[in-house]
């Protein structure tokens, strides 16, 4: 494992990680380059937009280190990456047209500079694409787990979309909405990286079980910087999750308070959102200690995420996946 070290480099100031050096990711955006170039107009250009739009290509990432944890890089793996980006760029431009988003990453969406039509069928060329990549190297059990992914994040949108304003959202529920919208992908990056190097079944489980509580904590955080994070980190405009009545963790728990649910249900439910009325309720967030409690769960979750990691056998890239579940945490700091 001392030479995917060597290869490897990764770069760590003031408990943050700098992936910008990896090789293997080197190789990744180059891919993605080479895909979007592979198209022609209005298609190139809406992929190239949202691939200028940059990210923090956190899918490849978990596929190249779940992978290395069982050998040495192959192409088989960084194809893996490659797919599992190209699939989550492709949910975005889905999500965005479904939350009529203007922004994504600080820029203007798919869908806001093409419109929907072409938006959904911009999004469709990128899965298109990912599992043509999948099935050109026969990686079978990586289009399997991205299916899987894929079938996911349809039922969460739905979830989602069915449950907008709904005051009687149960954290149960919620959960089931953030494990198909977000962590089931993270599972399935894992799991996909791993299946690549030709990993025992019990061996993917375990990998898969870090991915699951790292997307799950990823998502909570997600949920906490969209109320009190800012535009620049979000990437989107501040509390808009809110005003479009996407009931989060904090806003399940602020509900449930006795001094303040029952004003709260009604700003929802009349949906009266306003700057003034938002920043009230951000404020009772903060001051019932509402978000030390979604701060606790984070936590948990990366606290599993790394006992699933403890079961495995020591080696550099395990140390790197440890440590980026840590980034999940720090991202609220």
């Amino acid at each position: 494992m001392e030479i995917i070290k060597e290869q490897s480099e990764v770069r760590q100031y003031n408990g943050k990680l700098d992936f910008k050096n990896i090789p293997e990711l080197k190789q990744v955006e180059a891919d993605l380059i080479k895909v979007v170039s592979d198209s022609c107009g209005t298609i190139r250009n809406m992929c190239t937009h949202i691939l200028e739009a940059g990210g923090k290509r956190i899918r490849p990432l978990l596929v190249i280190y779940s992978g290395l944890v069982y050998g040495e890089n192959s192409p088989e793996l960084l194809q893996t990456a490659v797919a599992s980006e190209l699939i989550h760029m492709a949910s975005l431009i889905h999500d965005d047209i479904v939350d009529n988003s203007a922004l994504r990453r600080n820029r203007p969406s798919i869908n806001s500079l093409w419109g929907n039509n072409f938006a959904v069928l911009g999004g469709d060329y990128l899965f298109a694409k990912a599992f043509g990549i999948l099935a050109s190297r026969r990686l079978t059990s990586g289009m399997e787990y991205m299916v899987e992914a894929i079938q996911s994040m349809c039922v969460g949108e739905i979830i989602q979309a069915e449950d907008r304003f709904n005051c009687e959202c149960t954290l149960e529920k919620y959960y089931e909405k953030i494990a198909c919208k977000t962590a089931i992908l993270l599972k399935c990056c894992c799991q996909a990286g791993a299946a690549a190097q030709n990993a025992a079944a019990e061996e993917i489980d375990l990998i898969g079980e870090y991915g699951l509580n790292l997307g799950l904590a990823f998502q909570i955080t997600d949920d906490i910087l969209d109320l009190c994070g800012s535009s620049e980190l979000t990437g989107k405009p501040k509390r808009e999750d809110l005003r479009q009545g996407i009931i989060s963790m904090p806003i399940i728990y602020l509900l449930g308070n006795k001094a303040n649910g029952q004003w709260v249900k009604s700003v929802i439910e009349q949906r009266q959102f306003d700057d003034d009325t938002i920043s009230k309720i951000c404020s009772a967030i903060t001051k019932t200690g509402i978000m030390e409690k979604c701060y606790d769960r984070v936590r948990a979750h990366i606290d599993k995420a790394q006992k699933s990691l403890d079961k495995l056998p020591d080696s550099y890239p395990k140390d790197i996946l440890y440590r980026l579940a840590d980034m999940v945490y720090v991202r609220m700091n």
